[in-house]
C-alpha cells in the first residue's frame, strides 16, 4: 500500500516546518495587485497592508487553479508514483479551488485521489490538515477511504470564529457601507463572524476594545461549540498586538486549554481581513455543518 499524501491550498497557512515534517504538499492561491498577480505564500502579508495604505485599494484574490494542482500532482507522481492523494480543501463555497483539484485529479487517473471540504480557511483549515497528518502517521494501515472518512469526521467536529479590529478593509472592499463602518468604529463594535457551512456568517456583536472583546469571544466560542480540551488554535493578521496574545492565552488557560497554537494568517486572509483580526478554532460537539450558536 502506497503512502497517503495530504494536499492543501496555501490559504491553510500551514507553516514550512510542518509541511516538511509531514510531507504536506501545498498548492498556491493567488493575490492580485492591479496588473500583478503573486502566489500566496511567496511574499509577506505586510505587503497587502502596504499596498492598501499607498493606494487606498484592496488587492483581490483567486483560488488555486486546475494547472496549479496539476503541477503538484505531476511532482507527486514523479517522486512517489505509488502514493495516494487526499485533498483537504479550503472552503468550497468561497473559492474554485475544490473543483479545480477534482478536475486536475481527473487528468491524472493513475493517481488514487479523494477530497474533503473543510468549509474553512487559514487556522481552521490548518487545524484539520495537521490533525489529519498526525492521524495518518498514527495509522499507517489506513486506506485512502479510511483517511477520507476520518477527515470528514474531523470536519464535522470543527468550528472557527473571528472578529475584525476595524472596518478599513471592509469599507474599502465594499463589504460594508461607509456610514455603517463609521458607526461601527465610533461605537467600537466588533462583529463576531463564524464559518458555518463554508460561509462567513455574523452571529453576534461585541462592543469595546480588543482587550475586552477577545476574552468574551473565547468564552462564548468554547461554550457554544463545547470545544474539546486541551488543544486550541489562534489566528491573527498582521499588527496584532502582543498584549492581546497574552490576554488570549491567559483566558484559554483558565478554561483548561494547555496546547495553544498560534497561526499568522497569510496573504489571502489578510487581503480580506486587514490588520489586527483575531480568531480561534477547535474541535467539539458534532456540528453536522448546521451550527447553532447564540
Amino acid at each position: 500500500m502506497g503512502k497517503i499524501i495530504l494536499v492543501a491550498e496555501s490559504g491553510s497557512d500551514v507553516t514550512a516546518d510542518l509541511r516538511e515534517r509531514y510531507g504536506i504538499r501545498i498548492v498556491p492561491m493567488h493575490v492580485v495587485f492591479g496588473d500583478v498577480t503573486k502566489d500566496d505564500g511567496t511574499f509577506p502579508p505586510s505587503e497587502v497592508i502596504d499596498y492598501y495604505r499607498k493606494t487606498g485599494k484592496i488587492p483581490s484574490t483567486s483560488g488555486a487553479m486546475t494547472h496549479d494542482f496539476a503541477q503538484v500532482f505531476d511532482e507527486i507522481l514523479e517522486t512517489e508514483p505509488d502514493a495516494s492523494v487526499l485533498h483537504i480543501g479550503y472552503s468550497a463555497v468561497t473559492t474554485c479551488s475544490y473543483d479545480c483539484a477534482r478536475q486536475a485529479a481527473e487528468e491524472h487517473p493513475q493517481m488514487p485521489f479523494a477530497q474533503v471540504d473543510t468549509g474553512m480557511f487559514s487556522y481552521g483549515h490548518y487545524s484539520v490538515v495537521i490533525r489529519m497528518a498526525e492521524a495518518i502517521e498514527e495509522h499507517p494501515e489506513w486506506s485512502l477511504e479510511d483517511a477520507r472518512k476520518a477527515a470528514q469526521d474531523m470536519v464535522e467536529h470543527s468550528c472557527m470564529s473571528f472578529v475584525p479590529d476595524g472596518f478599513d478593509f471592509l469599507r474599502a472592499s465594499g463589504r460594508v457601507r461607509n456610514a455603517a463602518a463609521l458607526v461601527g468604529e465610533l461605537l467600537k463594535i466588533h462583529p463576531r463572524v463564524d464559518q458555518i457551512n463554508g460561509y462567513l456568517v455574523p452571529v453576534k456583536k461585541y462592543r469595546g476594545r480588543m482587550n475586552r472583546v477577545i476574552p468574551m469571544l473565547i468564552r462564548d466560542f468554547v461554550q457554544d461549540y463545547e470545544t474539546d480540551r486541551p488543544e486550541i488554535w489562534f489566528g491573527h493578521t498582521p499588527e496584532f498586538a502582543d498584549e492581546y496574545k497574552k490576554i488570549a492565552e491567559d483566558t484559554v488557560r483558565e478554561l483548561g486549554f494547555t496546547a495553544i497554537h498560534w497561526i499568522e494568517c497569510g496573504c489571502v486572509i489578510t487581503t480580506h481581513g486587514g490588520t489586527g483580526c483575531f480568531g480561534l478554532s477547535g474541535f467539539g460537539k458534532n456540528t453536522a455543518r448546521a451550527h447553532s450558536v447564540s
